[in-house]
């Protein structure tokens, strides 16, 4: 199907309908085995963390998006957003997802809504992306970079098992690491923290990428700022980038206390 943008629109060369209307919505919850993911209780075959959202549109394209939290609380919170979606304007992605959190805010910033209202975003822009013909990142302003270095993201696990998982996929081409969960921070011993720490960097060569993240969103995590700013001087003597989820997600100023006193190694990009 080709759709084409109005005259108002400033794209060269498209010519499209004001309007694009919203005809439906749904969220289908995803469920099954998940990887091993170091949480305190790891995910069941019939937990869901993740949903995906379809935005369906009259005579035009469908977008997707999706969601990271519980899939069932995700399915019904879109219920709530429906009545303000259905008929809505597709193509007025800022508007129409303004309108959603102008309307919710009262129920809880940051929770499953919101979380609804971003799968929400993400398949306006990719409607828009599929009317235009357009790459959403030259919608978003323009893609000024072509080429990224990844990184590799692994559990952290005992010395000897985390150097030889490093080794093991550094032969496939990877030159950036990021490493965290597992027994990190999570026992008693600063020790075997930087000992886990050590054998990763010795692993990496000269010029390649170490970061860690600490995981401390989990339920239950035992440490504080001191930890906190402990660790990343630890992990500045061994060159390590950056340093995430150092401190529950709240302490606010905990993490002002840490990012003006644990003094990272700036990362290569």
């Amino acid at each position: 199907m080709t759709a084409h943008l109005s005259s108002a629109t400033s794209v060269p060369g498209f010519d499209a309908p004001p309007m694009l209307r919203i005809s439906s919505v749904a969220c289908v919850p995803l469920v099954g085995e998940a990887p091993k993911g170091g949480w305190a209780s790891e995910i069941r075959p019939e937990d869901s963390i993740h949903a995906l959202i379809a935005v369906h549109t009259e005579d035009g394209p469908s977008g997707y998006g999706s969601v990271f939290t519980n899939g069932h609380l995700a399915r019904e919170a879109l219920q709530v957003l429906k009545p303000l979606l259905e008929g809505a304007n597709a193509l007025e992605t800022g508007r129409t997802t303004e309108i959603l959190h102008q309307n919710t805010f009262w129920m809880g910033r940051g929770g499953t809504i919101t979380h609804v209202i971003s799968g929400i975003n993400i398949a306006l822009w990719d409607i828009l992306g599929k009317v235009t013909g357009l790459p959403v990142s030259t919608l978003l302003g323009g893609r000024h970079i072509e080429r990224i270095r990844p990184y590799c993201s692994l559990l952290m696990d005992e010395p000897e098992i985390m150097r030889d998982t490093l080794a093991r996929y550094r032969e496939q081409g990877y030159k950036a690491f990021k490493i965290g969960w597992g027994p990190f921070g999570r026992r008693e011993s600063y020790r075997s923290d930087e000992a886990i720490i050590a054998a990763a960097r010795s692993e990496l060569p000269e010029g390649y990428d170490l970061f860690v993240d600490a995981g401390a969103s989990d339920a239950f995590w035992p440490n504080g700022l001191k930890w906190a700013l402990r660790t990343a001087e630890m992990l500045r003597a061994h060159e390590v980038g950056w340093f995430e989820e150092a401190l529950v997600p709240d302490d606010v100023e905990g993490f002002v206390t840490l990012r003006a006193n644990g003094r990272i190694a700036h990362h290569r990009g």
